[in-house]
């Protein structure tokens, strides 16, 4: 026999010694997953039931949230969609507005600018009638006195007493 046959036989007898420690630990193995099989299935059931649950329920929760999402999604998207239209819309009406109040806002300025016009007119006449008045009465005025001076100077005595007997007369074949 060799030196190395020898060893593997060591290593045999070895291996042998140390069977009944082994067998030892193997049967507490066992014992201790025997146990825990018999006393700790319910509760590790129960657990894995209880967690099941728990997952397939958020899963449920989730997917609901999921489809409300999306059919948020669906509304917004529609929603931007029509979102330029109806800003096309909005501005379109705007503009129209716009121009009808432009419009009302000239109507308006013309007709008073009519107005003032025409009172202008009206002011002007007015004050062109008084103007002429003054001027006429001034002319007027003007000519009694200068035609009483020019009376005063060729008139005589004589011809201003009978000036007044005519005035006399005429006054009481009036009454």
């Amino acid at each position: 026999m060799t030196q190395g046959d020898m060893s593997v036989w060591a290593t045999i007898v070895a291996f042998f010694k140390h069977v009944p420690l082994i067998l030892y630990l193997i049967a507490n193995f066992l014992i201790v997953v025997v146990i825990a099989v018999k006393y700790g299935r319910k509760p590790v059931n129960d657990f894995l039931s209880n967690r099941r649950r728990t997952i397939e329920e958020k899963l449920k929760e989730t997917k609901n949230l999921l489809d409300q999402a999306q059919v948020l999604k669906a509304t917004y998207e529609k929603k931007l969609a029509g979102l330029d239209q109806e800003i096309e819309a909005f501005r379109k009406k705007i503009v129209d507005e716009t121009e009808k109040e432009k419009a009302k806002i000239i109507a308006e300025a013309t007709q008073f600018a009519s107005k003032m016009k025409d009172q202008a007119r009206l002011t002007y006449e007015q004050e062109l009638k008084e103007t002429k008045n003054k001027i006429k009465e001034n002319i007027t005025g003007l000519t009694v006195e200068a035609a009483g001076k020019l009376i005063a100077e060729k008139m005589s005595k004589a011809d201003h007493e009978k000036m007044v007997e005519d005035f006399i007369t005429k006054l009481r074949s009036l009454n």
